[in-house]
C-alpha cells in the first residue's frame, strides 16, 4: 500500500508520527481501558449481585423452610385432625357448628400464639371449602386461597397477596392434613404469613457480612404468578428482633406489584433508567429474589475516565513536539542515502555502498548496510553456481523416480510407505484396502471402510488394540516395532500384510514399508480342505454311534411296545408310552441325521401340520423348561399351516430352537412360538428373554462345530443341522435379532401347494 504521506520529507513524519501515537495512545487507548475497566466493574457487579442473590435466596428459604415446618406441625396435632374429620362426616349441622367452635377456639388459643409470623389459620377440607378460619373466612380471597389449596399434592407457598383487611403484604403455606387411618389427605391447613416478619428473621443471617449502613441494592421477591414484593433497605438493614418491632410485624414499606408492573428501583438520585440484576430461585418454592442496583451508582468509580486520558494525551504531543525538532533534522539525510544506495541492490548492482561521516547509530547502520551489500554480492555468484548444479541432479532424480512409480504401479500386491509421522510417501493402486486401514488423520482423504476388518492372525505379540480397523492400522505403522505380518479379513477378501522398519535419511527417523498381498484364494482352499477333512471325521463318528446306539434304542422301543400292548386303553400311562415311542423315533432319525450332514439324503414327503409340531415340541421339553421355570405362550396367527417334507426332520428343527431357547433362559423367563403367513411362505419365531447372543459370535452361529454353550454342553451341530434341514425344504433359518433383552429366531418355510389361502 502507498504512503499516504508520501510527499511529506521524514523529519516532519516522524514527528506526526509521535504526536499522532500520544493521542492515539492515550485518547483512543484512554477510551477502550476505559470500556475495559467498565466491563470489568460491570462484571463484578453482576458477580456480586450474583451472589447476594443467591444469599438472600438461601436465607429467605431457610426462613421459609422453618415456617413451613411449623405448619406441617400445626397439621399433624391431633386434635385438628379429629376435628376436621367429624366435621366433614357430621350430618347434623349443630354438632358441626359446635365442632367448628372448638376447632377455631384451640387453633386462637394453642396454635397461633406460638408464632408471631402467622396472621391467620384456616382449615379447608378436601374440596376446598373453608371450614374454620380465625380472621378471613368469608371473603372471596379465603375462598380463592381454599380452592388453590384443593389441588397441591405437598406442601406449597401461595403467591403474593395484599391483605383486604390491613393491605400488608403476606403469603400463604398449605400443608395436607392426614386421616388417622387413610394415607390420603382429609384436608389442608392454610397459614397466613406476615411477608415483614419472614423477610426480617431470614435478613438477621447476614451471610453476605456486608456493611448495612451503606446497603446500595434494591431486594425484589417475584412469586410463581409474576407479580412481586418489593423489600425497602429498612428490612435489609434491620438487625433487632422481628417480633418487637410494629413496623416490621405489620411490613410497613413492604409494596406488593402485580404482574407486568415494574416499580421504582431507587427513590433518590437521578435514575437515568439503566439497571443491573440477578436473580436466584428460593428453594422450591417456585419464588426468587432478584438483587438490583441502579447503573448511575454503579458505576460512579468510571465516570470522567476517558477525558482525564485525552488531556494528558494532549499535553504528552505538544512536548514531543519540542524534543523531536532539532534530531529529525539529522535523521533524513543519511536515510536518503541508504535509500538510494538500496535502490541500486535492487537493481542489480551488487556494487552500491554508502557513505558513512558519522559515529552513531546512523553510522552503525550505514557500516552494516555496506557489509550486507558485500555478503550478497559474493552469495549471489556461489547461489549462481550451485543452482547449475542442482538442476543437473534434480533432472536425474525425476528420472529415476518415474522409472520406481512405473514399477510400482504395477505390481500386483499393494505396497504402501509411510513416514515416521505416519504419512503416505508412497503407493499404488493394489494398497486401496491397506489404505483404509490406516488412521483417518494419516490417510490422505482415503474414505474409512464401512466394517472393520477381522484380525486372522498377528505374528506380534502386544498388540494396541485387539479390536476394529484403527488397532490394526496403528499396530501395523508403530515405528519401535520390528517386522511383522498379520492376516486381515476385508468382507470377502483375505490380505496377508507384512510391515516393515524403513529407514528415512540420518537424521535418525525411522518409517515403515507396508506389503499387502491377497491370499484369499489360498485361505478358502484351506478351509474347504480343514471342512473335508472335519466331514469325514463326522461320518465315522456318526456311522460308530448309529451302531452303538441303535441297539439301546431298539430295546426301548420293543418294551415300550410291550408296555402299549399290556396298558387298557383309557389308561392315564398312554399318553406317556406315546411321547416315549415318538421320542425314540427321534433319536433314531437324529442319530440318522448325524450321519445325513454329511450326505445328501433327500426328506422324505409328506403334509405336515407345523402347529402340531410346535405342539408335540413343547410337549416334550416341558419338564425341562419346567425345571428351569421357562413358561410358554403362543402367537400362532397363520391360518395355513401344512408344509410339505419330513415330519421327523422338521420337529426336530423346532427341538433344537426351542432346546436353544430354554437353555438361553436364567432364572425363569418366557418362550413364545409365533407363526405368520406370507405369500406361500409360512414363518415361524421362536423368541426367548434370555441374554442374547454376542454380536461378535453373530456370524458363526450356523457354522458346524462352533457353539456358545460350555464346553461339553453343545457340539455345534444344532443349528447348522436345523439350518440345512430347512433349506431342502425350500426355506431356511435366520437370526432376527438379539440383544440383552432376547432372541429371536425366524424358521421360513414354503406351504404346501394345496393349502395355500
Amino acid at each position: 500500500m502507498r504512503d499516504p504521506l508520501h510527499w511529506l520529507s521524514i523529519r516532519y513524519k516522524l514527528a506526526f508520527g509521535f504526536v499522532g501515537l500520544c493521542l492515539i495512545a492515550f485518547g483512543v487507548g484512554g477510551y477502550f481501558i476505559s470500556q475495559v475497566a467498565k466491563g470489568t466493574l460491570e462484571a463484578e457487579i453482576l458477580k456480586r449481585l450474583e451472589f447476594q442473590s443467591q444469599a438472600y435466596a438461601t436465607d429467605l428459604h431457610a426462613s421459609l423452610e422453618m415456617l413451613t415446618r411449623r405448619t406441617e406441625d400445626f397439621a399433624s396435632d391431633g386434635y385438628i385432625r379429629d376435628h376436621l374429620a367429624r366435621i366433614v362426616n357430621e350430618q347434623d349441622q349443630v354438632v358441626a357448628d359446635l365442632l367448628r367452635g372448638e376447632l377455631r377456639r384451640h387453633l386462637q388459643v394453642n396454635k397461633l400464639p406460638l408464632e408471631a409470623a402467622f396472621m391467620d389459620l384456616t382449615v379447608v377440607d378436601a374440596v376446598g371449602s373453608v371450614v374454620v378460619a380465625l380472621a378471613d373466612e368469608s371473603s372471596r380471597n379465603a375462598r380463592d386461597l381454599a380452592l388453590w389449596s384443593k389441588d397441591q399434592p405437598t406442601s406449597m407457598t401461595s403467591n403474593v397477596f395484599a391483605d383486604p383487611q390491613d393491605g400488608s403484604a403476606g403469603l400463604v403455606i398449605s400443608t395436607p392434613v392426614y386421616g388417622l387411618l387413610s394415607g390420603k389427605p382429609i384436608g389442608r391447613l392454610l397459614a397466613k404469613v406476615r411477608a415483614g416478619i419472614w423477610i426480617s428473621r431470614a435478613m438477621q443471617t447476614d451471610r453476605l457480612g456486608r456493611n448495612r449502613t451503606v446497603e446500595d441494592v434494591r431486594l425484589r421477591l417475584n412469586d410463581t404468578a409474576g407479580g412481586c414484593l418489593l423489600v425497602p433497605t429498612t428490612f435489609l438493614n434491620y438487625t433487632g428482633p422481628a417480633e418487637s418491632t410494629l413496623p416490621i410485624l405489620e411490613g410497613r414499606g413492604l409494596e406488593v406489584l402485580p404482574p407486568g408492573q415494574e416499580g421504582v428501583i431507587d427513590e433518590d438520585g437521578d435514575d437515568d433508567g439503566r439497571i443491573y440484576s440477578q436473580r436466584f430461585p428460593i428453594g422450591g418454592s417456585g419464588w426468587e429474589a432478584e438483587v438490583r442496583i441502579r447503573a448511575s451508582r454503579a458505576l460512579a468509580p468510571v465516570s470522567g475516565l476517558q477525558s482525564e486520558f485525552l488531556i494528558v494525551g494532549g499535553l504528552l504531543a505538544v512536548f514531543s513536539l519540542m524534543l523531536l525538532y532539532f534530531p529529525m533534522h539529522f535523521l533524513a539525510r543519511p536515510l536518503v542515502m541508504l535509500r538510494l544506495a538500496a535502490l541500486r541492490i535492487r537493481e542489480g548492482d551488487f556494487s552500491a555502498r554508502v557513505d558513512v561521516s558519522t559515529e552513531d547509530e546512523i553510522g552503525d547502520l550505514g557500516r552494516a548496510f555496506n557489509l550486507m551489500a558485500e555478503a550478497v554480492e559474493n552469495n549471489t555468484t556461489a547461489l549462481e553456481g550451485a543452482a547449475k548444479d542442482l538442476k543437473e541432479r534434480q533432472a536425474e532424480v525425476q528420472a529415476q523416480r518415474d522409472r520406481l512409480e512405473r514399477v510400482i504401479s504395477t505390481m500386483r500386491d499393494g505396497l504402501v510407505v509411510v513416514d515416521h509421522h505416519g504419512r503416505v510417501l508412497l503407493s499404488n493402486h493394489a494398497a486401496g484396502p491397506l489404505l483404509e486401514l490406516l488412521p483417518d488423520s494419516q490417510s490422505l482423504g482415503k474414505s474409512r471402510p464401512e466394517s472393520s476388518p477381522v484380525r486372522r492372525q498377528c505374528s506380534r505379540d502386544q498388540m494396541l488394540n485387539h479390536d476394529g480397523a484403527q488397532g490394526c492400522g496403528e499396530c501395523l505403522m508403530d515405528n519401535k516395532a520390528g517386522p511383522h505380518s498379520c492376516t486381515l479379513e476385508f468382507g470377502k477378501m483375505v490380505l496377508e500384510v507384512h510391515a516393515t522398519p524403513l529407514p528415512l535419511g540420518t537424521n535418525g527417523h525411522t518409517g515403515r514399508i507396508l506389503v499387502a498381498r491377497d491370499v484369499t484364494l489360498r485361505v478358502a482352499r484351506d478351509e474347504s480342505e480343514n471342512h473335508q477333512e472335519r466331514l469325514v471325521v463326522l461320518g465315522e463318528v456318526a456311522a460308530t454311534m448309529a451302531h452303538e446306539l441303535n441297539n439301546p434304542l431298539a430295546s426301548i422301543s420293543m418294551f415300550n411296545q410291550m408296555m402299549e400292548a399290556k396298558l387298557p386303553k383309557d389308561s392315564e400311562l398312554l399318553e406317556n408310552v406315546d411321547v416315549i415311542r415318538r421320542n425314540t423315533q427321534t433319536c433314531k432319525s437324529v442319530i440318522s441325521e448325524l450321519l445325513n450332514y454329511a450326505t445328501t439324503a433327500a426328506p422324505e414327503s409328506g403334509l405336515v401340520d407345523i402347529h402340531g409340531i410346535l405342539e408335540d415340541a413343547s410337549r416334550f421339553l416341558r419338564p425341562l423348561a419346567e425345571r428351569r421355570s421357562v413358561e410358554f405362550e403362543w402367537q400362532l396367527d397363520a391360518e395355513a399351516v401344512e408344509v410339505r417334507g419330513d415330519e421327523v426332520q422338521l420337529r426336530q428343527i423346532f427341538v433344537n430352537l426351542v432346546i436353544n431357547a430354554i437353555q438361553a433362559v436364567e432364572g425363569g423367563g418366557i418362550v413364545t412360538l409365533c407363526s405368520m403367513q406370507q405369500g406361500d411362505m409360512l414363518l415361524i419365531d421362536v423368541r426367548d428373554t434370555g441374554c442374547g447372543i454376542p454380536k461378535e459370535q453373530q456370524a458363526d452361529i450356523f457354522r458346524a462345530f462352533f457353539t456358545t454353550k460350555a464346553h461339553g454342553e453343545g457340539t455345534g451341530l444344532g443349528l447348522p443341522t436345523a439350518n440345512r434341514i430347512a433349506e431342502s425344504h425350500g426355506g431356511g433359518i435366520e437370526l432376527l435379532e438379539s440383544s440383552a433383552q432376547g432372541t429371536c429366531f425366524r424358521v421360513r418355510l414354503r406351504l404346501a401347494t394345496e393349502t395355500v389361502v
